[in-house]
C-alpha cells in the first residue's frame, strides 16, 4: 500500500473502514430481543378495549332495555340519566380510542422490521474518494461517512429499544390514568346494571305473584321464562365487568413493568 499515491491509500483505507462501519450496523440490525415481543403481546391487549366498547354501549341502552319495567317516577328519572349517558358517550369512546391508538403505535414500533435501515445502507455502495480534480474533495469523502453514520443511527435493535424505552417510560403515567378512567366506568356500569337488574326482576316478582291464578296461568308462564332470562342476562353482563376491570389492570401492570425494565436495559447499553 505504501506505493499508491496518498490520495489512494486514503480511499482504500475509508472503502475498509466503511465495509466494517456498514458490516456492524447491519448485524445490530437483526438483533433480536425479548422486550420487543414484550411490547407487541402488550399491544396485542387492546382487545380488552373493544370488550370495554361493548359494556359501554350497553351501558348507554340501558333506558331502551329496562323502559317497558319502568314505573312512571323511575321512567323521568331513567330518561334523565339517559339523556346523561348519552352526551358523554363520545368523549368516553374518546378515551378508549386513545389506548388502542398509543397501544397500535406500540406495536409497530416494536415490530421486528420497524427499524430496519440494511436496504438503505447496502443502497449507498461502497466507500467514494477525492476527485479534487472534478469537485470531490476530502471535505466531500467526510460528508459522505458522516451522513452513512448518522442514517445508521435510525436503525438497529439498539435505537429501536432506546426509542421504545423512552416511549414507555414518558406514556406510563398518562397510559394510567387513562386505565383509571376506564376502570372508573367499568365500576359504574357494573352498578348501574345492578340497580337495572333490581327494578326488571322487582317488577317481575310482583307481577308474578299476582298472575300466578289460573286465569293467568300463561302469563305466569311466560313471565317466569322472562325472569329466568334476565337473571341470567344480569349475572353475565357482571362477570364481563369484572373480567374487563381484570383485563385493563393487567395491562396497567405489563405496561409499568415493561416500561421499568426496558429503562433499566437501555441504561446499561448506554452505560457500556
Amino acid at each position: 500500500m505504501s506505493t499508491l499515491p496518498a490520495c489512494h491509500r486514503r480511499a482504500l483505507c475509508l472503502k475498509l473502514y466503511l465495509s466494517l462501519f456498514l458490516a456492524a450496523v447491519l448485524c445490530g440490525c437483526t438483533t433480536a430481543r425479548p422486550e420487543l415481543a414484550q411490547v407487541r403481546a402488550l399491544a396485542a391487549g387492546a382487545d380488552v378495549l373493544t370488550a370495554f366498547n361493548e359494556l359501554a354501549q350497553r351501558h348507554v341502552d340501558t333506558y331502551q332495555r329496562a323502559r317497558p319495567y319502568l314505573s312512571p317516577a323511575e321512567d323521568a328519572r331513567e330518561r334523565l340519566l339517559d339523556a346523561q349517558r348519552r352526551a358523554a358517550q363520545a368523549d368516553v369512546a374518546r378515551l378508549a380510542q386513545a389506548v388502542r391508538l398509543y397501544l397500535q403505535a406500540l406495536g409497530r414500533l416494536a415490530d421486528a422490521d420497524a427499524y430496519d435501515v440494511q436496504s438503505e445502507l447496502a443502497g449507498a455502495g461502497a466507500a467514494i474518494r477525492a476527485w479534487p480534480g472534478s469537485g470531490i474533495d476530502d471535505r466531500h469523502v467526510s460528508a459522505y461517512t458522516l451522513l452513512l453514520q448518522q442514517l445508521s443511527r435510525l436503525g438497529g435493535a439498539a435505537s429501536q429499544q432506546a426509542h421504545l424505552a423512552q416511549v414507555l417510560h414518558e406514556g406510563d403515567a398518562p397510559l394510567q390514568a387513562l386505565l383509571a378512567a376506564l376502570d372508573s366506568l367499568l365500576a359504574l356500569y357494573d352498578k348501574s346494571g345492578d340497580n337495572e337488574r333490581d327494578m326488571v326482576l322487582g317488577l317481575l316478582d310482583v307481577e308474578i305473584a299476582y298472575a300466578d291464578t289460573p286465569q293467568q296461568r300463561l302469563l305466569a308462564v311466560l313471565a317466569k321464562n322472562m325472569q329466568q332470562s334476565k337473571t341470567e342476562e344480569y349475572r353475565l353482563a357482571g362477570l364481563r365487568h369484572t373480567l374487563a376491570r381484570r383485563q385493563l389492570a393487567a395491562l396497567g401492570r405489563e405496561h409499568a413493568q415493561l416500561a421499568a425494565a426496558l429503562t433499566t436495559t437501555e441504561a446499561r447499553w448506554t452505560d457500556r
